[in-house]
Formats: C-alpha cells, sequence, structure tokens
C-alpha cells in the first residue's frame, strides 16, 4: 500500500526527519551561496553542482541516527533509509519539466523498485534516548518488519529551490511513478520558506523590471545659523 503523505510514510519519525532535513539543507545552500559570492562568478552552475553533497549531506547526519544505508545502483548514491522509505534529497533545476522527468536516469529509476534492508529488532530514532525501552518489541515494530518482507520501499523526495542569493522553499512528497511511468507527488507539502523562516531581506525587493520604486519621504529642517562674532 503506497502512503499518501511523507508523514504517513514516515509515522512518528515524520517531525524528526523534517526539522534535521531542513537544517541540513539551509545549512548547504548556505555555504554555497557564499562560495559562490566569494569566486564573483557570473554563472550559477558552481552553485548547482551541490546536489551530490545534498545527498551526502543528508546520508551522513541521518545514518548518525543509527538508522540504515541503501546504495542505489549504477550510480552508487548512498541514502538513507527512514521507516523502510528511502529518502532521496533533490535540489530542483531550473528546467520547467525537472520534476516530471526526475525519475529519467536509471538510478533514480531504481529507486523506485528497491527493497528495504533487512530488519532490525532495535529501530532507531531521532529522539535522544538515553537508556533502551523496556518493551522494544511493540505493535508497530511488527508492523514495520512484516511490512519490509515484500514490496519496495516508498520513495519520500525532499525538493530543493534555490538560487545563489536565495533558499526559496524545502518540499517533500511520496514519490509514485504510474504505469506510464511518470512521477506522480503524493501529499505534497512545503516544510519550509522564507516566510516560514521570518522573511527575507531579498524576498522583499520589488523587480527591477516592474513597479515604481519607492521614494522616501525627505522633509526639510531648519538649520540654525551661527552668530557672527561681535
Amino acid at each position: 500500500m503506497i502512503p499518501d503523505s511523507p508523514a504517513q510514510a514516515l509515522d512518528r519519525h515524520a517531525s524528526g526527519l523534517r526539522e534535521l532535513v531542513v537544517r541540513v539543507v539551509r545549512d548547504r545552500h548556505e555555504r554555497f551561496a557564499e562560495a559562490h559570492q566569494v569566486s564573483e562568478s557570473r554563472y550559477a552552475m558552481g552553485f548547482g553542482s551541490q546536489w551530490r553533497d545534498l545527498l551526502d549531506d543528508t546520508h551522513e547526519a541521518v545514518t548518525r541516527f543509527g538508522f540504515a544505508s541503501f546504495k542505489l545502483l549504477p550510480a552508487g548514491y548512498k541514502l538513507p533509509v527512514v521507516n523502510d522509505c528511502l529518502i532521496y534529497v533533490w535540489r530542483i533545476p531550473d528546467n520547467p519539466d525537472a520534476v516530471s522527468d526526475f525519475a529519467s536516469s536509471p538510478t533514480r529509476r531504481n529507486g523506485f523498485v528497491a527493497a528495504p534492508p533487512d530488519a532490525t529488532l532495535f529501530e532507531p530514532s531521532f529522539a535522544d534516548q538515553s537508556e533502551p525501552d523496556e518493551d522494544p518489541v511493540d505493535e508497530g515494530e511488527i508492523e514495520r518488519v512484516v511490512r519490509s518482507l515484500g514490496g519496495a520501499m516508498p520513495v519520500v523526495l525532499v525538493m530543493v529551490e534555490s538560487t545563489p542569493r536565495l533558499l526559496q522553499s524545502i518540499q517533500w512528497a511520496v514519490a509514485v511513478l504510474d504505469e506510464e511511468g511518470n512521477l506522480v507527488l503524493r501529499g505534497h507539502e512545503c516544510i519550509w520558506d522564507t516566510e516560514l523562516s521570518g522573511g527575507s531581506e531579498l524576498s522583499s525587493v520589488e523587480s527591477f523590471d516592474s513597479g515604481a520604486p519607492a521614494v522616501p519621504v525627505v522633509e526639510l529642517q531648519e538649520q540654525e545659523r551661527p552668530v557672527p562674532d561681535a
């Protein structure tokens, strides 16, 4: 059964993964934006190459909590697995058909038929637990083990929209390929944008190709003139 949303697919790990992914993406964007500014490059090709770092950063951050790792062939990308879901963080290229063409490469297509790794008895968690549970094998754990025995893992696709000057949004959805091989997003949701973060100075600047610039109001004030010496 295909989950209807990332929250349903990730279950109790959804909140923790959401916070972690947002933090990882924002940190990587700031590094690339700063490097782009220092380079004074007129082109954004180098900035767009952060896609591989996003994969590696997310994999390292998530697996540090004890979650499984999955190598996606033939390219060999290492992706984290949370609640038997494959997590793929991806910066959307500047192309109107980018999302629909996501599964155009053999490596990405293989992600939709990837079997979950061997089930473990003790499931990791994003929560900081100093002591193990008294009864670690609960109903949720049994359900997870049973679900992992058949079918492919759901793919939770995290989509990043950004430019060298601005991180615009972070969205996620359960990505599914239909019978014709087209990408379908289920439970598509924005988990971070400039407004959710409190706004951005760059986001409030009006485009130079439309509108009229706001002119500051200047009031003339009388100035005291020095009294000449007698």
